[in-house]
């Protein structure tokens, strides 16, 4: 008589579709650790047609992330004191966190910096990137809007050093003995309690 199979016992084809969907963006995240919760047909579906986007997000913020540059910035017009850094929860107008990074390629040899102000932001269900062309935004400064990731429900993020995480962390450019996080957590909900996890270090760059 042959037993009945535990449900136990075994790899399901949906685990099996969930590595392998895995395993594709940590072979393109260059180093990102992700974590993951994938565990609806749904997210397989949906998010597994729309990898490319996914793999492009990892690599966008990576990039930024590893390029990070200790300068202070502030948006022309804004009532915000410059900072070295800012990060924190979703903002009452979106924002979650703004930097300046160097490595800003330019082709054409333009007149510029290679330093850009960077600002994330999540609207409507899209993690949004804005970029200006000088880290220093001035009245005619020219500014990129691009979005990053779509089809979210919600964005937690927590900014670390060693063994410390915050929600938040706040640099602001008069204090210029504060420290810096080293490293940023992103988990990105997209819904029925999906969700990734990804994890950059913060400066990488020389």
């Amino acid at each position: 008589m042959n037993a009945t199979p535990s449900p136990q016992s075994g790899i399901s084809l949906m685990e099996t579709l969930i590595a392998l969907f895995v395993v594709a963006l940590l072979a393109t995240a260059g180093g990102v650790m992700l974590t993951q919760s994938l565990r609806s047909t749904r997210l397989i579906e949906v998010r597994g047609n729309d990898a490319r986007e996914l793999q492009t997000a990892l690599a966008v913020l990576r990039d930024d992330f590893a390029a990070f540059v200790d300068r202070p910035s502030r948006a022309d017009a804004s009532s915000d004191l410059p900072t070295r850094f800012e990060g924190q929860p979703i903002r009452y107008d979106g924002r979650i966190m703004t930097f300046v990074r160097n490595g800003w390629s330019n082709p054409a040899d333009l007149p510029r910096s290679d330093l850009q102000r960077v600002e994330y932001q999540f609207d409507n269900g899209a993690l949004i990137r804005r970029s200006w062309s000088a880290p220093d935004a001035g009245p005619g400064t020219a500014v990129a809007e691009q979005i990053v990731l779509s089809g979210l429900e919600d964005i937690s993020v927590q900014y670390g050093r060693e063994q410390i995480w915050k929600p938040d962390w706040i640099v602001p450019a008069s204090m210029v003995d504060a420290p810096l996080p080293d490293k940023i957590q992103l988990v990105f909900t997209f819904g029925e309690g999906d969700t990734l996890t990804a994890k950059f270090r913060l400066g990488l760059r020389e």
